[in-house]
């Protein structure tokens, strides 16, 4: 299995293909599609264990805080935070994802 530092460092390209999914028309279990058939270990991984789990009619929610915990990301946090204000109060995750890929990118190469 790959590295927490791998793990991390494909955040900012997991951010990027869910926003073009989403801008794209697909909705965020969609997205999550994408991100386990177009990415390498060990997010396509994660990926499909979160497809896995909704497949299974799992909450969505409870879902990515498993994902959090089970990964020990403090930038995923970010990721899923995203995507739970999204579900609470709208707006456009897809912006919302852009402007966290080009933080985590930007801090990468600090």
């Amino acid at each position: 299995m790959q590295t927490a530092t791998s793990f991390e460092q494909q955040l900012p390209d997991l951010m990027r293909h869910f926003e073009v999914a989403l801008r794209s028309g697909y909705n965020i279990r969609q997205s999550f599609g994408i991100l386990a058939q177009d990415l390498p270990r060990p997010i396509t991984v994660e990926a499909q264990l979160i497809l896995d789990a909704l497949e299974t009619e799992a909450p969505l929610l409870p879902t990515l805080d498993n994902w959090v915990q089970r990964t020990a990301s403090r930038d995923l946090d970010l990721f899923v935070a995203a995507i739970k204000v999204q579900l609470e109060v709208g707006g456009n995750l897809a912006d919302k994802l852009k402007f966290l890929q080009q933080i985590l990118a930007q801090r990468q190469l600090t």
